[in-house]
């Protein structure tokens, strides 16, 4: 080692000036790329960044629930129809438009949404032909093609004033309970439907009385979100208001035990706990609260991207 030493000092001794200079550059060159080969490396690797944690991974590290963290059973804003004095709940995917909305410029011009890809025949309500059954449960009625009339806007537009004016009567829970709702859903859910059972019986398409009323469970407290009208009889569509805008939808998958969901039906069809409710109605929901209002009036269900805001009350 010390002979090349010596070797290599007296080769360089030798060189002249202009070949110590060339050397010098070709080592000072040979760092240079190093050093651009380790910052492409850096930059490449921030331009790439690891996968987000899961979502569920998310909401267990969190201490304060979200909506996006809801259950099925809690919160998802449709719900089920009653036999007698039973009710319902909940499906939670994505809504996917089943008619083409009207002029954006009127309150009642948001077309209703069905959840999921469309199925094979319900369990359900076999009588009412034309149906379109989701792969959430959702048995959608048949509505006319194409965007509403003038006369059938006219008509979404009266319903959804009548039922502003009722439900200005109920923006607080405890007058809703006082007037005799009572939940029909999990009371502690991020949704609950509310009934007013005498009423539900008798005529439950009423906008100065509906049957239902349907409350937020939010960071401020309750807040209303719409009503729930139900058809005139099990497995019978209520009337045709607005055409294409009011689409009434029924649930063949739920399942029910004292008056309120306890689960969903399994691959066969069977409810390890409750009975399935194949005596189901029809509902239509009136959302009135702001945010859901301007786009989403008359939608079946509601997703937890819509509800987020409101539960946590940034609507």
């Amino acid at each position: 080692m010390e002979r090349l030493r010596q070797r290599v000092t007296q080769r360089w001794s030798g060189m002249g000036l202009a070949a110590r200079m060339w050397w010098a550059a070709l080592a000072t060159v040979g760092v240079a790329a190093v050093l651009v080969l380790s910052a492409t490396s850096v930059v490449d690797a921030t331009s790439h960044p690891a996968a987000p944690a899961s979502a569920a991974a998310k909401s267990a590290g969190s201490g304060t629930p979200t909506a996006a963290a809801a259950g099925s059973g809690s919160g998802s804003g449709s719900m089920a129809g009653m036999t007698g004095g039973a009710s319902t709940s909940t499906p939670t995917s994505t809504p996917t438009p089943t008619s083409s909305p009207a002029s954006a410029a009127s309150p009642a011009s948001a077309a209703p949404a069905s959840t999921g890809s469309a199925q094979a025949t319900p369990t359900v309500c076999a009588n009412v032909k034309g149906t379109t059954t989701m792969s959430n449960g959702m048995v959608m009625a048949p509505v006319p093609p194409g965007p509403p009339t003038a006369a059938q806007q006219a008509a979404a537009d009266l319903l959804v004033a009548q039922t502003r004016a009722t439900l200005a009567r109920y923006s607080s829970l405890s007058a809703a309970t006082a007037a005799g709702y009572t939940p029909a859903t999990k009371p502690t859910g991020y949704v609950v439907h509310y009934a007013n059972w005498p009423v539900a019986k008798s005529d439950g398409f009423d906008p100065s009385d509906p049957a239902f009323l349907v409350y937020a469970n939010t960071v401020n407290g309750p807040v209303l979100l719409g009503a729930m009208y139900l058809g005139p009889a099990p497995c019978t569509p209520g009337p045709d208001v607005g055409g294409s805008l009011t689409q009434w939808h029924a649930h063949d998958n739920l399942c029910l035990s004292g008056g309120q969901v306890v689960g969903n039906t399994d691959a066969t069809g069977t409810c390890a706990t409750g009975v399935h409710n194949t005596n189901t109605y029809f509902m239509l929901h009136v959302w009135t609260e702001p945010s859901l209002a301007t786009t989403h009036q008359f939608q079946a269900d509601l997703t937890r991207a819509e509800l987020a805001p409101i539960i946590e009350g940034n609507a």
